[in-house]
């Protein structure tokens, strides 16, 4: 048996793929070009048709964003992989390229901000229908609306109070139904969790956030098989949504250290939920981690680690949980998640701003619900800065 032979583990995948380059350089270069050049009008008409993999114009494909693609698709396991220029271009290209005029979807809502506003502001015009169902019992609801809906969305870990659905029973519920299965993969990142080998048909993330990891660029991928991903790849070509070739460079790079990442990601975040659970100014501790997190027994089951991600809901209002993110010195008052410097924000006045207080409740959000997305930066750091914006707000 040669390396090449056996089943490469998720660090080598994030380095260096699934297989080795033959010849030519050990980066992939920046294709920064719009078009490419072909020696003949017939070279150009085959590359047009699809009988060959010649790049034409890099609205279609480009080279350095299908090295991205390739790489992807081997953490995920999945057949094929899009990227392209955002999380919500991703999320729209696949809604739009595998449903149509008068389809429904079954969405968990518990879901991102964007993504609801999304469903709620645009889908409707163009006739597709949304029905949302709470997170609890989001597992039932798919097994029970047997040819009812066309396709079945939803997160886990959740935006962003961080709840957990069986992904295995959404899938196999989903499949029996002859139902699409969407999972937004973005919190757990491929390093922790992996749908696809769970049965969900469509894997999305936010590239902007763990895969690119720097905070320097702007991406969503959409992977699954290649008879899907291809419609996917169609749609998002006539919507436009393209990802820039240098965006795609940062991208691979930032892919480059995802596993050695995560390792950080998800020691820090378990030792700070941990330590904070007795703190008696926070009223409680979102983190998937924890034995005492409602979901905990079915993300040990289907996660290989719990995330960089936590939330803390404090014994305070909206004023004092405002002087808190703007006590911390570390953690940076800021939106987004995933990059290597530890953020913090208000879902309530971000993600989530606009949203009725029923809205709010049903998804697990309160005024006083902080965001954190934990970097990498040393534990005991990020403790006592947590520590010392608490004192500074509540006054001891």
């Amino acid at each position: 048996m040669t390396t090449n032979d056996r089943k490469r583990g998720l660090s080598t995948r994030s380095v260096q793929g699934m297989k080795r380059a033959e010849s030519g350089p050990a980066v992939e270069p920046i294709y920064q070009t719009s078009t490419f050049v072909f020696k003949d009008q017939q070279e150009m008409l085959d590359a047009v048709q699809g009988k060959s993999d010649k790049d034409v114009y890099t609205r279609w494909s480009n080279p350095t964003t299908t090295n991205a693609e390739k790489k992807i698709s081997a953490l995920e396991n999945t057949e094929d992989t899009v990227v392209l220029s955002s999380g919500m271009a991703a999320i729209s290209s696949t809604i739009y390229g595998l449903l149509k005029n008068g389809s429904r979807i079954l969405a968990c809502d518990s879901i991102y901000g964007g993504t609801l506003h999304l469903f709620q502001d645009i889908l409707p015009r163009h006739g597709i229908e949304v029905t949302y169902h709470p997170l609890d019992g989001f597992a039932d609801a798919v097994e029970d609306s047997y040819g009812s809906y066309d396709m079945c969305f939803f997160e886990t870990p959740t935006n962003p109070v961080l709840g957990i659905i069986d992904i295995r029973r959404v899938a196999d519920a989903a499949r029996t139904g002859s139902m699409i299965s969407v999972v937004d993969n973005t919190f757990a990142s491929p390093i922790n969790q992996r749908p696809y080998e769970m049965g969900i048909d469509i894997i999305i993330h936010s590239a902007t956030k763990y895969l690119g990891g720097h905070s320097d660029i702007i991406a969503g991928t959409v992977s699954g098989n290649s008879e899907q991903i291809g419609k996917v790849r169609n749609t998002a070509k006539l919507l436009g949504g393209t990802v820039d070739p240098f965006a795609s460079f940062l991208l691979e790079r930032g892919i480059k250290t995802l596993a050695a990442r995560m390792v950080w990601h998800n020691f820090n975040a378990l030792f700070l939920a941990d330590k904070l659970s007795s703190d008696s100014r926070i009223s409680r501790v979102h983190y998937p981690g924890l034995p005492s997190h409602p979901g905990h027994s079915i993300a040990r089951r289907q996660m290989t680690g719990y995330g960089g991600m936590l939330a803390i809901d404090l014994a305070a209002n909206l004023e004092t949980t405002k002087e808190f993110v703007d006590s911390l010195e570390i953690f940076l008052n800021a939106v987004s998640l995933g990059g290597v410097e530890s953020l913090a924000s208000i879902p309530v006045l971000t993600t989530h701003y606009g949203f009725s207080k029923g809205e709010l409740e049903s998804t697990g959000i309160c005024e006083s619900t902080v965001r954190m997305s934990v970097g990498i930066e040393d534990p005991e750091d990020l403790l006592f800065d947590v520590k010392q914006a608490l004192e500074k707000s509540f006054g001891y």
